[in-house]
C-alpha cells in the first residue's frame, strides 16, 4: 500500500508544530472504553499549554514607543504622506503624528503601561469669547458622547480633545484612531467657533 505523501507531510508538520510548543508524545494503554477520556485529555493539556504561551509572548511583546513608532512608520499612510510621523525626545518619550491637511493640530501618542493616550491641543482659554466659557465648556460637555472615540478637557489653560487605546491595539486601529481624532478636531472647531475669538 502506497502511503499519501502529502498526508505523511501533514503529520511530519503537526508533529513538529507540537515539539515547538514544548509538547511531547506519550503512549499509553487503556481499555476501548477510555479512548475518548485520553483524546479529551490530550485536548485539554495542549489547549492550556497553547494559550499559556500565547500570553507569555503577548506580555513579552508589550508595545513601547519606539515599537510604535517603527509600526506607524511602516504604515501606507506614512509612507504616502497622509500622516507624518516623529518622535519628540524627553523625559516622557512622545510620538507626534501630524495628518495631512490637519497640520496645526498635531496629535502626540505616549505608550503607557496600559494605554496608549493621544491628544491634541485646540485652543487657550484666552481665546474664548469674553462671558461664552460656561456656554462652550456646556456644549463640549455634550459633544462627548457624540463624538466617537474622542473626549473634550482642559490641561492647564488649553483645551484638549484625547483619546485612549489599550496597549495591545494594532497599527491599523491606532492608526484609524489617529484619522478619527483628527477628522474630531475639524469638528470641533466648527461646532465651537462661535464661542472663539477670530
Amino acid at each position: 500500500m502506497v502511503k499519501d505523501k502529502n498526508s505523511a507531510e501533514r503529520q511530519k508538520r503537526s508533529r513538529d508544530k507540537k515539539r515547538s510548543l514544548g509538547l511531547v508524545s506519550v503512549q499509553v494503554w487503556v481499555p476501548a472504553w477510555g479512548k475518548k477520556a485520553i483524546h479529551d485529555l490530550e485536548a485539554h493539556l495542549c489547549n492550556r499549554t497553547t494559550t499559556s504561551l500565547t500570553k507569555d509572548v503577548q506580555s513579552m511583546t508589550k508595545i513601547s514607543t519606539n515599537n510604535l513608532m517603527s509600526q506607524l512608520l511602516a504604515t501606507e499612510e506614512a509612507k504616502n504622506g497622509e500622516i507624518t510621523i516623529t518622535k519628540l525626545d524627553g523625559a516622557t518619550p512622545i510620538i507626534q503624528a501630524v495628518v495631512q491637511d490637519v497640520n496645526e493640530f498635531p496629535i502626540m501618542i505616549t505608550v503607557g503601561e496600559e494605554q496608549i493616550l493621544m491628544i491634541t491641543q485646540l485652543w487657550g482659554i484666552d481665546e474664548i469669547i469674553d462671558g461664552k466659557a460656561d456656554e462652550l465648556n456646556a456644549v463640549l460637555l455634550r459633544a462627548n458622547l457624540p463624538v466617537p472615540l474622542s473626549s473634550f478637557s482642559i490641561m492647564g489653560d488649553r483645551y484638549v480633545i484625547f483619546g485612549a487605546l489599550s496597549i495591545n491595539t494594532n497599527v491599523t486601529e491606532i492608526t484609524e484612531e489617529i484619522f478619527t481624532l483628527a477628522e474630531n478636531v475639524i469638528d470641533a472647531l466648527e461646532f465651537c467657533k462661535e464661542y472663539l475669538r477670530s
